[in-house]
């Protein structure tokens, strides 16, 4: 049978009323189970806990059984705080007791009391389900209170800890199946990107072919006619530049990285002495940092140097004393810093860049430049097809690294960029 012992005079409870393992604040009742079948210490640890003292203004409810299979009876019928478990009873000896109660109320604290000072069985007993363990004999009505409140309260962080483990583990696959959804949305968007850049071209090479056949067989007969047949080529001729831009773009990441060691100053060489080449009357000083030597895929960093030094050619093309300048450097000497730059980027690591006196652009749209068909100048003014920078970036992001840039209008930009880095 089950015996009640109140350490103070309370009301009675209410029908329907239920207690809980939240920590009880000043005036509240603990509800404690006492499972102990020896009347002599059942009567020390009621007396313990039915002292007034005046550090715990909580009070103690207790209600005693000295079997298990009575303890189970009443946790079936009625909540509490806190159970207090001797592991030797008559119907039950050992870890075997606890496995029982955590069987029968997995959220209710424990404590555990045994009369051995096993330090095994205490960390047993702590691994299968018990917050806390206590040696009979040795226990005072301050080590008593103090056990059963951190009982209390360890078993609330133990709850919220899971509760928000599972939260977190429910949002890790949420993250997953949308990661996995706009892995494939990226898949048939680039897959339909190079079947129409792929496909449109040979269409697109018929019409340029038909007007030259028709610009040839009509001579100088009618100038309107040469006028709207020469306006048909050179709408042809930018179609095709944005087809051929677009279908580079989607061959981007379509393959693995070929990664050997690659001179970018020997490739910015060879790429300012072509565009000297085709505009020998321009007035453009190259400062070119020398051996500046990295790791990647000699072709596609091949591709990002000649877009950013074909910018930095095109927007400087106003001016008669021209300068375009390729070098590396570190965090602290860049004139801006991207926003997450102190947890992806070390402090030695080189950041390359390419700087130039140019037309420069305004920084209030920036966030536009690296989209597609964007620009940030007159299109009238300087020609493009508002590709290159979008293929830089993934160029870019393909080696492990990001990008980013500083301009003034009328002042120049310069377009900064890291590497996979291994400290």
């Amino acid at each position: 049978m089950a015996k009640s012992l109140k350490s103070k005079q309370t009301k009675p409870e209410q029908e329907g009323e239920r207690s809980s393992t939240a920590l009880p604040q000043e005036g509240e009742i603990i509800r404690v189970l006492l499972v102990e079948d020896n009347p002599g210490d059942a009567f020390l640890i009621q007396g313990m806990l039915g002292v007034k003292r005046s550090e715990d203004a909580v009070q103690y409810e207790i209600t005693h059984v000295d079997k298990l299979e009575d303890a189970l009876q009443t946790l079936a019928k009625k909540d509490f705080n806190v159970v207090l478990l001797d592991l030797s009873l008559p119907d039950s000896h050992g870890l075997t007791t606890l496995e029982k109660v955590v069987a029968q109320s997995p959220v209710l604290p424990i404590v555990v009391f045994t009369g051995l000072d096993d330090e095994t069985v205490a960390m047993q007993a702590v691994q299968q389900g018990a917050q806390d363990f206590l040696v009979k004999g040795q226990v005072t009505p301050g080590s008593l209170i103090h056990a059963i409140r951190y009982s209390i309260e360890r078993q609330q962080n133990e709850l919220a800890l899971k509760q928000k483990t599972i939260e977190l583990e429910r949002l890790n696959k949420e993250l997953r199946k949308r990661s996995l959804e706009l892995e494939a949305a990226n898949t048939e968007l680039e897959a339909f990107n190079y079947t129409v850049s792929h496909d449109l071209r040979n269409p697109l090479t018929g019409i340029k072919t038909g007007c030259a056949l028709l610009t040839a067989y009509m001579g100088d007969e009618d100038p309107r006619l040469q006028k709207y047949l020469g306006t048909i080529q050179d709408y042809t001729r930018h179609m095709a530049t944005l087809l051929e831009g677009l279908l580079q773009l989607s061959n981007i990441g379509r393959n693995p990285i070929q990664a050997q060691v690659v001179n970018l100053s020997s490739t910015v060489q060879t790429i300012a002495r072509q565009l000297l080449q085709q505009e020998p009357k321009r007035n453009v000083k190259f400062v070119i940092e020398p051996q500046v030597n990295v790791e990647g895929d000699t072709h596609l960093l091949w591709v990002a140097l000649e877009n950013l030094l074909g910018n930095a050619w095109k927007y400087t093309g106003a001016l008669e004393h021209a300068q375009i300048e390729f070098g590396k450097t570190t965090l602290t000497h860049v004139s801006r810093q991207p926003l997450n730059a102190a947890e992806t980027i070390a402090p030695n690591q080189p950041i390359y860049f390419v700087k130039d006196n140019g037309a420069g652009f305004d920084m209030s749209h920036a966030e536009r430049i690296f989209l597609p068909f964007q620009r940030l100048t007159n299109s009238e003014d300087f020609s493009g097809s508002g590709i290159g920078l979008s293929t830089v970036q993934r160029i870019i992001h393909c080696h492990g690294g990001q990008i980013w840039f500083d301009a003034v209008v009328n002042q120049g930009a310069t377009f900064y960029w890291t590497l996979a880095y291994k400290q």
